[in-house]
């Protein structure tokens, strides 16, 4: 029996379930869907619904990395839709998207600025949305305009979320967390990625994408092994889809992650398969991208010609894009290796790095690589080159104005830092008083101390000669514990000296626990400041005389904070949580009368009269012993009344 129109899917219908099949992974199903739309509309023969199927297939086309056919397709949308149309402005991100691969980023910023003018013009918000993504990721980021990249992507994310995007909201999260990451602000990056967790369906790219970051966060962490996990179940996901953006990507961030656990080879392997995978793709920015790993892998691997050789084909790629990042992690590679084999080529090199470092604004290149830049940009601020000298100088002060990593700092029962999620090791905390003069300054009003306040704190019996030489020693060593690669003559950026005064700086991200505990005391978070309270202030100085007011004021803390908790709970009906949190109070202070009080009344709402009175007895017999007193009367009177009953 012949079909008829009543029977053929409805042409909205099928792109309807090629967009589904596309957010849950399925590429290919998604292009089948697609092509069974255009077949349909081009039966119907009215233009817009062909123009608007050309658009889908051309999309998925472009996600499969078949950039020509995703030309031709959204070329032949453009000649037959209405100029102000939103598969217009479909089919030129389309066209941007596909001149970005082809590393024509001029033509991509026309197509999408055109697309962008429609969709503002019209009130298309979702494909302005998308739009702004697009120039985003396919324009800023390869040029390295950071600021511009986030600040386009940051208005794609507010879209979706007012309209309800969720499909979309991922794209711009994964690009701002990306820029996070790689100007170093870890903090913000972990946020987004966590933000990002909820808008990643299993299996899809959104997932891989998602996954791809956190493996990147994790070799930044405390524990980077972790990365090879998260990185292995992206692969998994990239080449399920087929995406080659993604995989070049996966690839990408595998190769880091042997490269920065020791194993050479598989690094440079992972970068080389980053590499055909990009070529394959027709990609000109992840080529260049792939090349620079490649090269960082076998410099590692002791192969100093391979790695030059990769790194100035990576500059034949990304010159004639404008990469202005990348070219400047480029230079500065160059520079370091020049300078590490003695060649006459350090010098210009040098030059070249710090004018596309400071004209870009990449001073944070330096932090990310502290261990090549800080050694590098202490020899030539002693160079006997004028010109040399100068421009070291000034990328010196550019390094000035950027953030160290944040410090994550445990004072209560125990003491650890953890900077930028990697632990400061305990022997830098011995050495000559660094640690003692780091938890002084902590403590301190504005973390800032007198030069003379901190000598009577820390060497009060020393003759004054020997004592100013002390402090010079612990500041020195502190400033060696916090930023171990810093040369003699930097300035510290998380300590300064002057005047006869001493500050800690702590960056924007820092934690300090006591800190934590303070603010849930403020805002009578009874729980949360238990939770957090975890002992004694500084364990490790006792009998220091400095940290005794403020231990004893955080353990009172600590104490109201367990008969709060105690009375809540109380109040709620949950006796056995109150019964444990008198418990607790009474561990910090065994002659808390109101604890015992609360804690009498919580056994006798469980029905345990012989705990409330050995909580009594207990008081009792220590008030006697240790101070020669009795409970007050109101505990007495409580007491008096379970005996009698």
């Amino acid at each position: 029996m012949p079909s008829t129109d009543h029977d053929r899917p409805a042409l909205a219908d099928l792109i309807a379930e090629s967009h589904a099949c596309e957010q849950s992974g399925d590429i290919s199903t998604a292009l089948k869907r697609a092509h069974q739309a255009l077949e349909l509309a081009r039966s119907g023969g009215m233009p817009e619904d062909i123009a608007a199927a050309l658009v889908c297939v051309a999309l998925y086309q472009y996600h499969l990395g078949h950039f020509d056919q995703a030309k031709t397709m959204a070329g032949e949308a453009l000649t037959i839709t209405l100029p102000d149309s939103r598969t217009c402005a479909e089919a030129l991100r389309i066209l941007g998207n596909c001149a970005h691969e082809a590393g024509d980023l001029p033509a991509a910023d026309d197509f999408f600025h055109r697309a962008i003018d429609i969709a503002r013009s019209q009130g298309y918000r979702r494909m302005l949305q998308s739009c702004l993504h697009s120039l985003s990721a396919c324009v800023y980021q390869p040029r390295g305009q950071f600021e511009l990249a986030l600040a386009a992507d940051q208005e794609a994310l507010r879209l979706a979320l007012e309209l309800d995007l969720r499909d979309l909201v991922w794209f711009s999260l994964e690009m701002i967390g990306w820029i996070y990451w790689v100007t170093g602000h870890h903090k913000q990056a972990q946020g987004i990625a966590d933000q990002m967790r909820e808008y990643v369906p299993p299996g899809s790219m959104a997932e891989g994408y998602y996954l791809c970051l956190c493996g990147d966060l994790a070799l930044d962490g405390e524990n980077p092994t972790s990365a090879c996990e998260l990185l292995a179940q992206a692969r998994s996901i990239a080449e399920k889809i087929g995406d080659p953006g993604l995989n070049a990507e996966v690839r990408l961030s595998l190769s880091r992650c042997q490269r920065a656990l020791g194993n050479a080879p598989a690094a440079y392997r992972w970068a080389e398969d980053a590499l055909s995978t990009a070529q394959r793709a027709g990609s000109a920015d992840l080529q260049g991208q792939a090349l620079i790993e490649r090269a960082r892998a076998a410099w590692v691997g002791g192969d100093l010609g391979g790695a030059e050789a990769d790194l100035k084909a990576a500059i034949d790629i990304l010159s004639p894009i404008q990469a202005d990042y990348d070219l400047a992690r480029i230079s500065f590679y160059l520079a370091a290796q020049y300078h590490q084999q003695g060649q006459p080529e350090a010098n210009p090199a040098w030059l070249e790095a710090v004018q596309r470092i400071t004209l870009g604004g990449y001073a944070f290149l330096l932090e990310r690589e502290r261990h090549l830049a800080f050694p590098l940009l202490a020899y030539y601020l002693n160079s006997h080159d004028p010109q040399v000298a100068a421009r070291s100088n000034q990328l010196l002060d550019h390094l000035a104005n950027v953030p160290p990593p944040p410090l994550s700092i445990d004072t209560l029962g125990r003491f650890t830092v953890r900077q930028g999620g990697q632990l400061v090791p305990d022997h830098a905390w011995r050495q000559r008083k660094a640690g003692e003069l780091f938890r002084l300054l902590l403590v301190s009003p504005r973390r800032c101390a007198l030069r003379d306040g901190v000598i009577e704190a820390l060497w009060p019996d020393r003759p004054p000669a020997v004592a100013q030489s002390f402090f010079h020693q612990a500041t020195s060593s502190l400033r060696k514990a916090l930023e171990p690669d810093l040369p003699e003559k930097f300035p510290s950026r998380y300590l300064s000296v002057e005047q006869g005064e001493i500050r800690l700086h702590l960056p924007e991200g820092s934690q300090v626990d006591f800190e934590a505990f303070e603010q849930y005391i403020a805002n009578q978070d009874w729980q949360a400041a238990l939770e957090s309270y975890q002992g004694d202030l500084f364990p490790g100085d006792l009998y220091s005389d400095w940290a005794v007011e403020k231990r004893e004021q955080l353990k009172q803390d600590a104490v109201r904070a367990a008969l709060g908790a105690a009375k809540q709970t109380m109040q709620a009906g949950e006796a056995a949580r109150a019964y444990k949190a008198c418990q607790r109070a009474l561990a910090l202070e065994p002659w808390q009368e109101e604890a015992v009080l609360l804690g009498m009344q919580a056994c006798m709402a469980l029905n345990d009269r012989a705990s409330a009175i050995r909580l009594y007895q207990k008081l009792e017999r220590s008030l006697r012993e240790e101070l020669d007193v009795a409970p007050q009367e109101v505990v007495q009177a409580y007491y008096r009344s379970l005996v009698a009953s």
